[in-house]
């Protein structure tokens, strides 16, 4: 069993990005990330230790599996390659006025 890291984009253009394991609700939950590579990192530093992998979601899109090592050291490199095979656009720049991420852990 591999845990599920669901990610989505709030209409405010944030991130959100929940961590489930079976088919239970998210253990670990932040909103606010600025963008997807914020969230891989964050998830891959909840897991790193517990699994070698997990399967992502990206805006509803089942992207597949990837291992949380590389979710963690080559976190740009992925973002990029999620982002461009799943057809979404650039991030925006992080700059005054964005609000800092919010986290928990239920």
């Amino acid at each position: 069993m591999h845990p599920h890291v669901d990610i989505t984009k709030t209409p405010e253009g944030d991130h959100r990005h929940g961590v489930r394991i079976g088919g239970g609700d998210a253990r670990h939950v932040r909103e606010g990330p600025a963008s997807l590579a914020e969230c891989l990192h964050d998830a891959a530093t909840a897991l790193a230790g517990h699994f070698d992998t997990a399967v992502l979601g990206v805006g509803g899109r089942p992207p597949g599996a990837h291992p949380v090592a590389a979710m963690a050291r080559r976190t740009l490199a992925l973002a990029e390659a999620l982002r461009a095979r799943l057809g979404f656009p650039p991030p925006r720049a992080a700059g005054p006025g964005r609000r800092p991420a919010r986290g928990r852990i239920l």
